[in-house]
């Protein structure tokens, strides 16, 4: 009875805040929406309680399963951003190399950068300064922030040089073109070679499973145990608690990192 009336009362605090107050937030977004996840997490939050009242047994069984079910989009969602993030470098080394080919058949920087960005979408912000008079170099530097876009911050660093020392520009972009692409190889190896270690950590949240199967083998029946006691309950809870803190563990471990 305890956890079905704190598992209501999390639901009636997920729910939101008063109306008024969310009529204000809603003013100062200026109508932005919010992600999907986050419209549907008041609902949900409403039928845990709800089922937590009527079968308290049960709140047990959709712990693990929201446990397992944030796991696996939060791995998702991971593996999503990291190759977006690998596209982005790509298409930020393609561009450098069209910057140089452009340039070194004759075309002024500023035109060749306005060619450029009609096959590359990554210099779409350096071209609008280019149209505005502003800053070209600084803009780079400003889109660098964003994930996958930081060889941004190289071309623009070119871009600046050649400004400041009247320096072929076409050269310089070619030599920035060439590091892009080998820095852009070793990224993919990197990418290669910790794919072994996320694969670990997927096999790791197999083994509950399989010690499950074993004990099936030898005539144990560790489900009767994890669905009929109360004790056995909480610990498929904590077990798999335990199992996805370790798999978000080990792709934390694995993922890269790269300087800004």
């Amino acid at each position: 009875m305890t956890a079905a009336m704190l598992a209501a009362v999390a639901a009636l605090l997920l729910i939101g805040a008063p109306p008024h107050a969310r009529l204000v937030a809603r003013r100062r977004t200026r109508g932005a929406r919010r992600p999907l996840p986050w419209r549907v997490l008041p609902a949900a939050a409403l039928l845990v309680g709800v089922v937590a009242l009527l079968a308290p047994g049960a709140l047990w069984w959709i712990l693990a399963a929201a446990i397992s079910g944030g796991t696996c989009a939060i791995l998702v969602r991971g593996h999503r951003a990291r190759r977006a993030e690998l596209r982005l470098a790509k298409e930020c080394a393609r561009a450098a190399r069209v910057l140089a080919s452009l340039m070194a058949v004759g075309k002024i920087p500023t035109a060749a950068l306005l060619d450029a960005a009609e096959d590359c979408p990554v210099l779409g912000q350096a071209a609008q300064a280019v149209r505005l008079g502003g800053d070209v170099a600084g803009e780079l530097d400003r889109a660098s922030g964003r994930r996958g876009l930081e060889p941004l911050r190289s071309i623009g660093a070119a871009w600046r040089l050649a400004e400041r020392t009247g320096a072929p520009m076409a050269a310089i972009l070619a030599r920035v073109a060439d590091d892009l692409r080998r820095r852009q190889q070793l990224d993919a190896l990197i990418e290669a070679e910790l794919a072994a270690a996320r694969a670990s950590g997927h096999i790791m949240a197999a083994l509950p499973f399989l010690a499950v199967g074993l004990g099936f083998a030898v005539g144990v029946n560790s489900l009767r145990f994890l669905t009929g006691d109360p004790l056995g309950r909480v610990l498929l809870v904590v077990g798999v608690s335990m199992t996805a803190a370790g798999v978000l563990w080990i792709d934390a471990l694995a993922r890269p990192r790269r300087k800004r």
